[in-house]
Formats: C-alpha cells, structure tokens, sequence
C-alpha cells in the first residue's frame, strides 16, 4: 500500500507541473520569439528485484515518479511581417545577447524600440549588445538598414552589429528572456522588419490542459482510495 501511495503523490505533484507548464505557454501564445515548456519525468519500478535506472536517491523497492527538468522546445516560431526597421527576427539558432541590471541575458524578442538617448531597447527595457558587448546606439536620423549577418548600417555607414550566440543549458527567466551559457556565436539570419511569434500551439496545449487535470484528479482519488483503506485497517486492527 505504501508503494502505491508514493506512485500517486509523486503523480500528482507532476501533473500539477504540467499544469503549471501548458498554463505558462497559453498565457504567452502572443508573446513575440516565446519558446513553449513541457516536462519531463523518470519512473522507478515498483516491482521488487525490477531495477529500470539505479538512483541512489530511491530504494528499489519504491515506485517514484521523480520530476526532472523542464524541455524548451527552440524550434521557430511563425515569422511575421511587420515593415518596421526594428523589428527583427532570428531565423536559425540563436539568441539576441541584453543586459538586465549589468548582467547578459539572451532573448528572441526583436521588437526593438529607441529610449531618449538613441539606445537600442526591447520592448521591456532592456538595452541590446553588439558584439563588443556594448549597448547599442543608433541616430534616430536616417535610413536604417540591417543585413542578414546582424551588421548594422545607417545612410551606408556601418555603425554596430547585434551579438547572436548559440546557447546550452537554456533557462526560462520571464520577460522573454533566458539565461544559459554562451556557446559560441550564431549563423542565425537577421531578418529586418520582420518578428518571430511564440512557437505555441494553442489547440494543443489546451489538449495538454484537459488531459494534465484529468491524470490529476485521478491521482487525487487514489490518494483518497488509500487514505480510506488505510483508516479501515487501522479500525479493524484496533477492533
């Protein structure tokens, strides 16, 4: 009866994860270069003597589902045309490099804006590095055009180009932005006056929803099946 109570407590604190994850896609299916989650979990087998993948972490004799990480999924979104020269996209792997507070975070977020002192911003207020790692400072005076390497020309004159790296161990960190560890610079193209949409399948996370709070309430009920059975065993031992 323990074993079976562990299979689901551990199941419906996963379900609830999921919850958690398709809740957080849906709420983000319009934000632009959003990278959509899922879950991911490993079993230990209940079975005595049956031992899928040792843990050192769990006796083999107890079934676990143990949460283990969340997925981003970092395939492309819709590209979108917009005809803004600050609005851009990244096609391929790759991420923009900005600084929040002094510190590199990496977004897919192009729809750039200009602040008062011609420094280039996301949308959220984050300042844009080119590859010195350096803000971006672009005259709000002439034609802007950016080529597919990210170089940055104003009236003919190359005056920056946008860092794209390539990432590893990739981290939601809210805002669209991500944190991970830099690996190396990206061939992603930059594509002006253009936007990437989230990645989001709308239709399917809320498939994702339905089922996740199904699998949960069933786990909810045998939890309750266990807490009866195990009240009647004590009541019939004291009898």
């Amino acid at each position: 009866m323990q074993k079976g109570i562990y299979v689901a407590l551990s199941s419906a604190v996963l379900r609830s994860r999921e919850l958690e994850s398709v809740t957080n896609n849906l709420a983000n299916v319009s934000t632009v270069g959003y990278k959509k989650t899922s879950t991911s979990s490993r079993f230990y087998d209940i079975l005595e003597g049956v031992d899928l993948k040792p843990d050192a972490a769990y006796p083999k004799a107890r079934a676990m589902t143990d949460f283990n990480k969340y997925h981003i999924d970092t395939s492309e979104g819709n590209i979108k045309t917009t005809g803004n020269p600050l609005d851009l996209a990244l096609m391929g792997e790759g991420f923009f490099v900005v600084q929040k507070k002094g510190q590199n975070f990496y977004s897919r977020n192009g729809a750039l804006t200009l602040d008062k002192d011609n420094t280039l911003m996301t949308g959220n207020g984050y300042k844009v590095l080119d590859t010195n790692g350096k803000p971006i400072t672009i005259e709000n005076n002439g034609s802007l055009s950016i080529a597919q390497d990210g170089t940055i020309n104003l009236n003919g004159e190359v005056v920056g180009k946008f860092k794209v790296v390539k990432l590893k161990e990739l981290m939601h960190e809210g805002d669209s932005l991500y944190s991970g560890s830099e690996a190396g610079a990206s061939a992603a193209d930059v594509v002006q006056g253009s936007l990437e949409m989230s990645n989001v399948n709308p239709v399917r996370e809320m498939v994702g929803v339905i089922t996740a709070l199904r699998q949960y309430e069933s786990a909810q009920k045998i939890i309750q099946n266990f807490e009866d059975l195990s009240k009647r065993a004590f009541e019939l031992a004291r009898a």
